[in-house]
């Protein structure tokens, strides 16, 4: 278990007493809620906030239980990567781990979201045994919220084999000869954990890693959008009034709904997918032809808005430069180096589609034509021993040279590369 300073737990009780929370987010506010389906059938991914969860869910037929002949299994299965946190605690046996094991099951398989009859094949020989594998792949705080989103959006998403029974025969079909057949699921839980400060004076909905461990308990509430209680469980030496309890149970209320909605819509969305031929998966999760590989937040900018005005143009006034036969000349014109160039070159990039923004372009090394390596072969050595420097400013190509006093050499001795004067 992380050691948490004295410093640290009195910050962040003190930022909470005052109604706010570090990352800006108020006391019954939840983080951002991402589900994305994978091309399996009952593979997802969640993202809250920073915490990821995936789960796959798998069948396969087994004989039924000697109490319950017509009825078929569920089982879930929880697992934490080594990944997932540096201090994380690999030990099955440990309290924590057997604590979320159990509440997991308490909050999928004991509430009965599944039409366990419905996974009968043949009564007293043959069933269908569901199993729901979750792992955490990274823990930001909330695991037992997000491991039943992930649980349920994978339940919600599978779809099992078609079977043909002949007698005591049975026939399972493969995903290509039938349409597979989802699972009948009576209601949604979600395992609502809030943590909590003073007694229960204070109310923190989807608590982070950091909340959680400096709180005085947890209280965790398994809801479904019908405004069904699944299960209860206290973390923590609590010792909460009736009005704390109702009110935790409003905030589960609400919670329930919004997250119900968000899995509702991620459905539909994959759905549409499937049925419009649309890349699913880690696919298009991903981007090719770029430098990086995973999406980043994009922002539209309208190339429109961006004024370009002209450059402005300043006189050199600090010293005449005079020609050969000594009369004074005029000033000469300098460009001013202001970021007018640069939003001119910006803009110039974005309409090319030579890159963009917060993405890599596409790679173009060895892409150099061959022609452009003769052309510069061919190039005739200057008679004064200068070297050539060219720089890209702004918008425009300037030359330089360099006498020939400030170009490195090698000495003799083995030290390396160093200067004529390296002191100058």
């Amino acid at each position: 278990m992380k050691i948490t300073s004295i410093t640290e737990r009195e910050f962040i009780t003190s930022i909470i007493l005052k109604n706010k929370r570090l990352d800006g987010r108020h006391l019954v506010d939840g983080r951002t809620l991402n589900i994305k389906f994978l091309k399996e059938w009952g593979g997802c991914i969640v993202y809250l906030g920073n915490t990821v969860v995936l789960s796959q869910v798998t069948a396969e037929v087994t004989e039924p239980k000697a109490s319950s002949p017509t009825e078929g299994a569920l089982q879930v299965n929880f697992e934490v990567s080594p990944m997932s946190a540096p201090d994380v605690n690999l030990s099955r046996s440990s309290n924590e781990f057997v604590e979320l094991q159990r509440s997991l099951e308490r909050c999928i398989r004991d509430s009965k979201c599944i039409d366990l009859e419905s996974l009968c094949i043949v009564a007293g020989i043959k069933v269908w045994t569901i199993k729901v594998d979750i792992r955490a792949m990274n823990d930001d705080g909330n695991l037992l919220e997000c491991g039943s989103i992930a649980a349920i959006s994978a339940l919600a998403h599978f779809k099992r084999p078609d079977v043909t029974v002949v007698g005591t025969e049975v026939t399972v079909h493969s995903l290509d000869d039938r349409e597979p057949v989802s699972l009948n699921l009576h209601h949604m839980p979600i395992g609502i954990n809030m943590a909590l400060f003073c007694q229960g004076i204070y109310i923190v909905l989807d608590p982070t890693e950091a909340e959680e461990r400096i709180s005085d308990g947890c209280y965790i509430i398994g809801m479904n959008a019908h405004q069904e209680v699944c299960f209860i469980h206290r973390k923590g030496s609590l010792l909460l009034p009736e009005e704390t309890i109702k009110k935790c149970i409003e905030l589960a209320i609400r919670r329930a709904q919004t997250v119900t909605q968000t899995i509702r819509a991620a459905l539909d969305d994959d759905e549409y997918k499937r049925l419009t031929k649309a890349p699913v998966g880690i696919v298009n999760m991903l981007q090719t032809g770029t430098i990086l590989g995973a999406r980043q937040p994009i922002y539209n900018f309208d190339l429109n808005s961006f004024k370009t005005p002209q450059t402005e143009v300043e006189m050199v006034d600090a010293e005449i430069i005079t020609v050969e036969d000594g009369t004074p000349d005029r000033p000469i014109p300098v460009i001013s180096a202001s970021t007018l160039a640069v939003k001119e070159h910006a803009l110039r990039i974005l309409k090319e589609g030579e890159a963009t923004v917060f993405e890599g372009g596409a790679s173009k090394w060895g892409m150099e034509s061959e022609e452009e390596e003769t052309s510069s072969d061919e190039k005739e050595e200057p008679s004064v021993p200068a070297v050539k420097q060219e720089t890209y400013l702004s918008s425009e190509e300037e030359t330089g040279y360099l006498e020939s006093d400030h170009i490195d050499v090698k000495p003799s001795s083995t030290r390396g590369w160093y200067s004529k004067n390296p002191f100058s």
